[in-house]
């Protein structure tokens, strides 16, 4: 089974929704890929703890969102930000390829 390694931005809610449907993933057999989140990205260190305990895939813990699109291993983002923060990340995780 291929591996397809995700990075997530922003781990309120919405990335615990997100986290919570790659670890459920494993009721759809007939797909060949498996997700993995190997990435997070947070201001808040509280918040990432609750990843750190549930998703032991997790290489990567930073606070500021560069570093994750820089990291050569993450090959797609879900982005959970406020907003008025969408332009912003968007556009640079498209620089970030």
């Amino acid at each position: 089974m291929k591996k397809f390694n995700f990075g997530i931005i922003g781990c309120g809610l919405m990335g615990r929704e997100f986290a919570s449907a790659v670890a459920r993933w494993c009721h759809l057999p007939e797909i060949d890929v498996k997700p993995e989140i190997i990435a997070i990205c947070d201001t808040n260190e509280q918040i990432t703890k609750w990843y750190s305990d549930n998703f032991s895939s997790i290489k990567q813990v930073t606070g500021d969102y560069k570093e994750l699109l820089a990291n050569p291993d993450v090959q797609a983002v879900y982005i959970a930000v406020p907003h008025n923060l969408h332009q912003q990340l968007y556009c640079a995780a498209i620089e970030a390829g």
